[in-house]
């Protein structure tokens, strides 16, 4: 999937008011997403969130279709991002970085150091297409993010390098899983858990079949449970 549809949303104290007293009584955990332009307000973004029922934030540092560049892309940015928003809750911080730099590892290293509880690897690469008709670019925006399939290669370099560079960081794969296999794919790079996005456009029970893929796949590689597999690719 190739888009530029941005992170447009109401307003964190829109949000709070609407959607918060719809989480109360849902059977599982919601997680957070904060974004903003600047460190003060992905803080205060964050600061509202910890009062909706959520049980973590994920802190969005790779979003493709924001003006100004994307905090993922430098250590120091990223971390000075994630200091603020660790200083602002008291909730597990995740931060979602981007495969749009060689420098994966140092920029989730930042991180870490700045008080991430785990790391979500990755966001979507940037991308392009063209309309041959009217010659003019297939997004308004000209550049977007590209996602699917086609990016669990490069999600699983980038979740490899981070893994292997902090064996003990907690990783959330994503970029691609679409099948119980990708799952396993990404568990033994190094992932802990996996974020499933593009495959639901298509599918909204995507996640259903995926978990009955999964829980026979393990059955058939001899696994007894998902955290066997963590961690376990044999790089030499």
């Amino acid at each position: 999937m190739l888009n530029a549809i941005g992170i447009q949303n109401p307003g964190v104290e829109r949000w709070v008011a609407d959607v918060s007293p719809l989480l109360t009584g849902l059977p599982v955990p919601v997680w957070g997403s904060a974004v903003g332009v600047s460190p003060g307000e992905f803080e205060r973004v964050a600061a509202r969130l910890e009062t909706a029922g959520i049980v973590a934030i994920e802190v969005n540092l790779s979003c493709p279709n924001l003006a100004g560049e994307m905090f993922s892309l430098m250590p120091t940015s990223a971390a000075e991002v994630v200091a603020a928003v660790r200083s602002a809750t008291s909730l597990p911080v995740g931060a979602k970085l981007s495969p749009n730099t060689i420098e994966v590892a140092a920029v989730a290293g930042a991180c870490l150091q700045a008080g991430a509880d785990f790391l979500v690897l990755t966001n979507t690469v940037w991308g392009a297409g063209v309309d041959l008709w009217d010659r003019r670019p297939t997004l308004n925006a000209g550049i977007g993010g590209y996602s699917g399939p086609p990016l669990k290669p490069i999600a699983l370099r980038c979740v490899i390098e981070v893994h292997r560079s902090f064996p003990d960081a907690t990783i959330v794969g994503c970029g691609g899983v679409a099948t119980g296999a990708d799952v396993v794919e990404f568990l033994l790079a190094g992932a802990s858990a996996v974020q499933m996005g593009t495959v639901h456009f298509a599918e909204p029970k995507a996640g259903r079949r995926i978990h009955r893929e999964l829980t026979r796949l393990l059955q058939k590689i001899g696994a007894g449970s998902v955290r066997e597999l963590i961690g376990e690719l044999k790089l030499s």
